[in-house]
């Protein structure tokens, strides 16, 4: 099993780092943004979807319960 390694980061320095990272490849300004929208809201889908199969709760909250009858939608 590969070993993840933990990075401690913001929001700000994430969305930078991920615009930098995408500034050479895309020309158009306007486009920039909007990849790296779709980059940060995939890996944030990602990243709930693991929380939310990791979850060992007999009762999940409220919130899980909303979450999961939006995504059997």
């Amino acid at each position: 099993m590969r070993q993840r390694k933990i990075i401690s980061t913001t929001l700000g320095e994430l969305i930078v780092a991920v615009t930098d990272e995408v500034m050479p490849i895309i020309r158009n300004r306007s486009a920039i943004y909007l990849v790296v929208s779709y980059i940060l809201s995939d890996l944030f889908a990602q990243q709930r979807v693991l929380v939310h199969k990791r979850s060992r709760r007999k009762r999940p909250s409220h919130f899980a319960e909303e979450l999961a009858q939006r995504e059997m939608r």
